[in-house]
């Protein structure tokens, strides 16, 4: 008798099995789409990280976007100009330009920076910012949790031992993404900028130079030594704080061997220092600080 019921409750088992994959398979049929073989294509020359920064879902959107025609060749900015030139290829387009971008860090804080109470909490920048703002006296800081480097997709980040995001700029793509993970990001303290500018100021502080001070040894502190040096009128203090203009900023140093904070700094790679401002041996000069730069990193 038991043996009986098995065989039947296998028998209605493999007929309801048969049933349903007849229907999966009917209804697969009818509602099948054709994918356009380009799609996967571009989809594969895409970085596939779905880090977001073109504005899109997800990479295989962008892929759908771009064969369908309603985004251009060019619109991974995370995958630069190898991958559009290339996308360009498989479509038949012309190859268009892609702005080479970076991250950057304006701050030039970390153990220089002074703090108002000490944290033993989440180990979250976005945490403690909402402490009060965190535990540095200066307010626009990098809290130096690491939060930017654990958002980067492409492992372009790491944490040095002043406390400060040193980004590679072989892997960074543009991406933007450690911006938007930083919580101080919209206030400027992580920003993207053009791969060639050679100049970074290593501070984001807009409050009283006095309380600024206090804060931070590395601050800008107002002072228009750069202004007053800059032969090419690149550099203006502009609410209290240093700003290069890049459309005129040639790169020649001055402006960051008269900083009395060492807080104005050769962004890029050290193929890009003017060889004024080095040994000849890829060191420093006597009178400049490139410290915050090193091959491939900023």
């Amino acid at each position: 008798m038991d043996l009986m019921l098995v065989v039947k409750a296998i028998a209605a088992l493999s007929v309801l099995g048969l049933v349903t994959s007849a229907v999966l398979s009917t209804a697969a049929r009818k509602f099948h789409v054709e994918v356009d073989p380009r799609v996967e294509s571009v989809a594969e020359t895409l970085p596939g990280s779905n880090c977001g920064a073109c504005g899109n879902p997800s990479c295989f959107a962008v892929a759908e976007g771009i064969v369908a025609g309603t985004l251009p060749v060019n619109a991974c900015v995370a995958g630069g100009q190898a991958c559009a030139d290339q996308i360009a290829l498989l479509m038949g387009a012309e190859a268009c330009a892609v702005a080479s971008v970076v991250s950057v860090r304006a701050c030039g804080g970390g153990t220089n920076a002074q703090r108002a109470y000490d944290y033993g909490g989440v180990q979250s920048c976005a945490a403690v910012a909402r402490l009060a703002g965190g535990p540095l006296m200066c307010s626009a800081g990098c809290l130096g949790l690491g939060d930017c480097m654990s958002a980067c997709p492409f492992d372009a980040i790491t944490m040095d031992d002043r406390g400060l995001p040193v980004i590679d700029l072989d892997a960074c793509t543009g991406c933007g993404v450690c911006v938007r993970g930083c919580p101080r990001g919209g206030i400027g303290l992580l920003s993207m900028l053009t791969q060639d500018a050679p100049i970074i100021v290593r501070c984001n502080a807009h409050d009283k130079v006095k309380a600024r001070k206090a804060g931070c040894s590395a601050c800008c502190i107002a002072c228009k030594k750069c202004e007053r040096a800059c032969p090419s009128d690149a550099i203006h203090v502009v609410d209290m704080l240093a700003v290069v203009d890049y459309d005129k900023c040639t790169g020649c140093g001055t402006c960051v061997s008269v900083c009395p904070q060492d807080c104005i700094d050769v962004h890029g790679r050290s193929s890009m220092i003017p060889a004024a401002m080095t040994d000849g041996k890829g060191k420093n000069a006597p009178g400049f600080q490139i410290a915050d730069t090193t091959l491939a990193t900023e």
